[in-house]
């Protein structure tokens, strides 16, 4: 049992109870999967590999708001094939040119308030689908923090950003939905987790999340606007909920599915009401 939960106004626990119940539907087998978008993404892979990615960035993707980047051979582009499919990746390792990218093709030139917070952009339209991926460090969270150092966790922090991101790409094409929720988070934290250091430990995803440290407080872009008991017992429930998965992740049975069948597992299975 949750012990936060015990403290909660009748309110607050139908807020509760509505905010962990499974929101992702039913699992779509053949999706729709109009890959057309990919003819303007090869062009552009091939462009950036002929002139250079930032020249590429400025000539087909911001012509009207080109950047003046500051480490222009640090930016990386490839058609990654991911776990969904294929997908354009973009990788920029410079935070200032990430940043500056992000704010003209996004927001017109206008930085928005939390671009400093942002790591990456999933880019999930009709006609489009792409990502860009910064090497900040992951969740502002420190290498001292982990016990890395710096150059390894910056590695550490696009890979972990790359799969999570391919995660979210994953659960729109299969399951119709990628959304700002807690449980969308533990999924995608958990292959990107596991994918950067081979294996997944729930308290990674507590520094992440903001739930243990005080160097970010990445959990409350996912829970509803909510009292201080609310708020309480929804943390309690991430951590609960990545301890369980920390769990299920070392069992034979969970190892021999293939990662598209644990992804599914884990998006089908109510994990916030586990052992609350």
């Amino acid at each position: 049992m949750i012990s936060a939960l015990s403290s909660l106004s009748d309110e607050d626990k139908k807020i509760f109870d509505e905010y962990c119940e499974n929101h992702f539907g039913s699992f779509n087998e053949n999706p729709d999967d109009d890959l057309s978008f990919l003819i303007f993404w090869r062009e552009f892979v091939s462009a950036c590999k002929k002139d250079g990615a930032a020249n590429a960035i400025n000539t087909m993707l911001v012509p009207n708001m080109p950047v003046t980047f500051k480490q222009a051979e640090k930016i990386s582009a490839e058609i990654y094939n991911s776990v969904a499919g294929e997908i354009p990746v973009i990788k920029i390792r410079n935070t200032d040119d990430f940043e500056n990218l992000v704010t003209n093709l996004f927001y017109k030139g206008k930085r928005p308030e939390n671009i400093s917070s942002t790591g990456a952009s999933f880019v999930s339209g009709k006609k489009t689908q792409f990502i860009i991926l910064s090497q900040k460090p992951y969740s502002n969270v420190s290498a001292k923090t982990l016990g890395l150092n710096e150059t390894e966790w910056l590695e550490k922090s696009l890979q972990i950003r790359l799969e999570h991101e391919c995660t979210h790409f994953f659960t729109k094409k299969f399951f119709g939905t990628a959304q700002n929720h807690l449980h969308d988070e533990l999924v995608a934290d958990f292959f990107g987790i596991t994918s950067a250091f081979g294996f997944y430990k729930a308290e990674y995803f507590e520094y992440f999340m903001g739930i243990k440290g005080n160097e970010g407080s990445r959990i409350s872009c996912y829970i509803p606007k909510s009292s201080e008991n609310l708020f309480a017992a929804l943390k309690e429930t991430a951590s609960r909920a990545a301890s369980y998965i920390e769990d299920l992740s070392k069992k034979e049975d969970f190892n021999a599915l293939s990662k598209k069948e644990k992804i599914r597992l884990l998006c089908e299975m109510n994990i916030l009401r586990q052992n609350d």
